[in-house]
């Protein structure tokens, strides 16, 4: 009997300590739900801009979540396409006004030409001293195989329904006319370009032709001119964040979307039409 009595007091005192224990759990369960709510989520921009699409997933994913009060844009990109920088310029314009949250880029190796237009829709850009940073310019490549094609002696035929809908194709040499047509647009994207630079950083220190040649500059000489808020770290970036956004507690820091799964990364297909976007995409910033 007395065995008995001691088995179920040890009992009855593992019950209590598991109580106790749960009830710790819990307590500081809570104790971590009230310090982390309050975050700052961190949006990756790390390769060539191609396309739009993820970016505006992320943002749309992001837009309804009441307790992440800002976003650092991590941007290390040279640039990309047109349409598709732009594009992500609008959107984070229309989600800073839509959930009033602070945008800020921390721009880490490179934030150029394309990609420092998207650096453009934020409140506050920081880069390193030596980041690079500008490149405020179009620029249009394609190339001309027909020398290549007469080698082989495969002749293309071409149906089309104006003079200028095969200006830039591989498949001939383009004329004067091609490159004075090609050039035209080309102007006309600069000027978007250089409005819309104009438009975000009105302190510019020097008029924006003096610099919208296509030269990159170092962060540091990036801030001098205005084209950039300031220069540090990550780690300023974040607490730039804190201090925009009103943060009074630690934030929680979320990062965003990870790399691609290797199958995805393996996807023949995706792989060739992402290469022949590259190729035969005419206008870069």
């Amino acid at each position: 009997m007395s065995l008995i009595k001691k088995i179920i007091k040890t009992a009855k005192l593992i019950l209590l300590l598991v109580i106790i224990a749960l009830a710790i759990k819990g307590f500081s369960s809570i104790i971590r739900e009230t310090e982390y709510k309050e975050a700052i989520y961190i949006m990756k921009i790390d390769e060539a801009i191609f396309s739009s699409e993820k970016v505006i997933k992320e943002l749309k994913s992001i837009e309804d979540i009441p307790n992440i009060k800002s976003v650092i844009l991590r941007l290390n990109s040279p640039g990309g396409a047109i349409g598709a920088s732009q594009e992500i310029f609008k959107e984070i314009e229309k989600f800073k006004e839509k959930t009033g949250k602070k945008f800020i880029c921390s721009i880490e190796n490179i934030g150029a030409s394309g990609a420092y237009y998207i650096s453009l829709a934020c409140d506050k850009i920081l880069a390193l001293p030596g980041s690079i940073v500008g490149s405020i310019g179009v620029i249009s490549i394609f190339f001309s195989a027909e020398e290549l094609i007469e080698k082989f002696h495969i002749k293309p035929f071409i149906v089309k329904s104006g003079k200028f809908k095969d200006s830039g194709t591989p498949l001939r040499n383009p004329t004067e006319e091609d490159i004075r047509y090609i050039n035209t647009i080309v102007q006309k994207l600069f000027e978007q370009f250089k409005r819309d630079v104009k438009m975000k950083r009105p302190n510019l220190k020097v008029s924006i032709d003096e610099i919208a040649d296509g030269r990159v500059f170092s962060g540091e000489e990036a801030v001098e001119l205005g084209l950039i808020d300031g220069t540090g770290t990550f780690s300023d970036a974040v607490s730039m964040a804190i201090e925009l956004a009103g943060i009074k507690i630690k934030p929680k820091i979320i990062w965003g979307r990870k790399k691609k799964p290797l199958m995805e990364l393996l996807n023949i297909d995706s792989s060739i039409n992402t290469l022949i976007n590259k190729i035969f995409q005419p206008m870069f910033m």
